[in-house]
């Protein structure tokens, strides 16, 4: 018999990086204002495995884009927000 696994959503997530590895928090963000966000999962990685992880997600969705002819995009308010650029892709 095969147990079955939980799933988790979450629209906010907290990337903590420390000597001994790294741990995102995920968590839901509430709908109604004033209610903080709930916490929903914590995932800790080593520093080798969160890189693995980066580089399968990003050939991925490479792969998903480059098959389904199309760009997954992220608003420039929240790249800004982030620091991101898009060479950082």
């Amino acid at each position: 018999m095969s147990e079955v696994l939980p799933e988790y959503y979450g629209d906010i997530y907290y990337v903590r990086t420390n000597q001994w590895g790294i741990a995102i928090t995920f968590a839901v963000s509430s709908p109604k204002e004033g209610v903080e966000d709930r916490d929903v999962c914590i995932v800790r990685l080593s520093h080798e495995a969160a890189k693995v992880l980066a580089m399968l997600i990003r050939k991925q969705l490479k792969t998903y884009e480059k098959d389904n002819h199309t760009l997954v995009t992220i608003h420039s308010e929240t790249m800004k927000s982030l620091d991101l650029s898009s060479g950082d892709w």
